[in-house]
């Protein structure tokens, strides 16, 4: 059953949480109104008719169209092998380096073994191509849950153990193309015995004789077995999950992602929402067979990874990481301001070049994020990763579960620092209203996005620094013991603060306790 959640919030100013002493004693923030001035940045590979990278270009070279539209391109820069050239109102001056961010994410449930070995491997001996400011990270998929290999970070060393770890886990790829391949050796088998089984008295008007049998069973070699539609599933959920909860860290951002899901025909349709999550985080997606895809599906592949402004790395020649640092370091930057209005809304985004025979690649277009939305990534970022113990300010008290309705209702009371609640002035007194997100996770690890709301108050004056904002609430859950990740966004910081619970067993009512910092 899926996670519901009932809100019918009260508020009251309370100092009687735990460990409210050892909160900072600040005055509370009281704003004004807020423009967000956020850049979208988009890379442009710009090539001639002989595939080859053109140089030189200036910035009214360019047209960039926001959903059919042309807006002023605010920010320009030309990088070549990682380093500006030149640089107009860029944030990045001429001869300073671009930091590449490289996320390794490798799928498990869908790589063979050897195959993914062989890239890791070269991988592992490509390290040294890895700028003084480049960053990695290392995540692996076992088809429940994400690993954390190693985070962030530009230490050779490190990165070498986390690769040689990922090369040493278990590979499930050999299981889930068996199953299919079963399939379609039915097929394979009436295909190649149905002239001998059919009647031989079918004759289409005006044509010769066919074998109905053949035609009958065409259908099935476009089977997927179950297995494999499930752990696809999982597969694609998991990389969206990755990318939308992992740290993002600034500079150019790219996911290299070795699966052998490309194998499935429907692959291509399940990897849209990681198509659109790259391109509302800005990440330039490289994907690499670690499977047996044939020609075909490498197309579709491909023509998904171009969506983002990457395409399709070769793992034949096991040196996919070579590549992805090749063709990532030389690119046109260009930057814009939209009018943000956190609505969610996506918006497609073209660039093109003035001059004649020249292509574009580049991403397709960003997402205009609520706040809404941006809390219940970070409460997912938390299930899979983790949340920064600074960051874990939100008080929460669970009262006992209540079996209603084939569900249970758990009491929940949640105490905001009201430091977060950037009141603004309303009428004679001050109101705020921050988004709340809440996740589930269940025991095997399948995770859920409760429908959020947001926490609204109205003061007549501004509450006393380092209390909290005591608000109520019931959470309808199908299992009492699924944990519970509570996000909101303050902000005032800019951080995303949390906080965690989980029913103790047998009903007894778990009470949060603040760490310390």
């Amino acid at each position: 059953m899926k996670s519901i959640i009932f809100w019918g919030f009260t508020i009251a100013l309370s100092v009687s949480l735990p460990s409210l002493a050892q909160m900072p004693q600040t005055e509370v923030p009281i704003v004004g109104e807020t423009i967000d001035v956020r850049v979208v940045n988009v890379e442009a590979v710009i090539t001639n008719a002989a595939g080859e990278r053109v140089r030189g270009l200036a910035a009214g070279d360019f047209r960039l169209l926001v959903d059919g539209k042309e807006v002023p391109v605010e920010y320009f820069a030309e990088i070549a092998d990682g380093t500006s050239v030149k640089a107009e109102n860029a944030p990045v001056a001429a001869g300073e380096e671009v930091a590449r961010n490289y996320l390794v994410y490798v799928d498990e449930a869908f790589s063979l073994a050897g195959r993914r070995n062989s890239v890791l491997e070269k991988m592992e001996r490509d390290l040294a191509l890895l700028g003084p400011a480049d960053r990695m990270a290392v995540l692996a998929f076992d088809g429940t849950r994400i690993h954390v290999l190693t985070g962030w970070t530009g230490d050779k060393k490190t990165l070498q153990a986390a690769l040689a770890q990922a090369r040493q886990r278990p590979a499930r790829g050999d299981e889930m193309l068996a199953s299919q391949r079963k399939l379609q050796a039915d097929v394979t088998w009436i295909q190649d015995n149905a002239d001998g089984i059919a009647s031989g008295d079918s004759n289409r008007v005006g044509g010769p004789k066919v074998s109905e049998i053949g035609e009958e069973f065409d259908w099935m070699s476009r089977r997927i077995s179950p297995e494999a539609r499930t752990g696809l599933g999982k597969s694609t959920e998991a990389a969206v999950a990755a990318l939308g909860g992992f740290e993002t860290p600034p500079g150019r951002r790219m996911m290299l992602l070795l699966s052998g899901a490309w194998s499935l025909s429907v692959a291509p349709r399940l990897y849209g929402p990681l198509v659109r999550t790259a391109n509302q985080l800005g990440y330039t997606v490289y994907p690499v067979d670690a499977s047996q895809s044939d020609a075909t599906q490498g197309t579709a592949l491909d023509a998904l990874a171009r969506a983002t402004g990457g395409r399709l790395l070769s793992s034949t020649s096991a040196a996919a990481f070579r590549e992805a640092v090749s063709d990532s370091g030389t690119y046109y930057w260009l930057g814009f301001t939209p009018a943000w209005k956190a609505d969610d809304h996506g918006h497609s985004m073209t660039v093109e070049v003035r001059r004649p025979g020249l292509t574009v690649r580049s991403r397709g277009g960003f997402s205009d994020l609520s706040r809404r939305t941006q809390a219940a990534m970070k409460a997912e970022s938390v299930l899979l990763f983790g949340g920064a113990q600074d960051d874990r300010r939100l008080l929460v008290e669970l009262g006992e579960a209540k079996r209603t309705r084939g569900a249970f209702e758990v009491p929940v009371t949640l105490g905001v620092p009201v430091e977060a609640l950037a009141l603004t002035p309303k009428g004679k007194g001050y109101a705020a209203e921050i988004p709340l997100a809440v996740s589930t996770e269940e025991k095997d690890g399948r995770r859920s996005n409760l429908s959020g709301t947001r926490l609204r108050v109205e003061l007549a004056s501004p509450p006393p620094a380092g209390t909290y904002a005591r608000f109520r609430t019931v959470v309808r859950v199908s299992d009492p013991q699924q944990r519970l990740i509570f996000s909101v966004h303050d902000p005032v910081s800019g951080h995303d603060l949390w906080g965690e619970r989980k029913q103790a067993p047998q009903g007894r009512q778990e009470v949060a306790r603040q760490r310390e910092p």
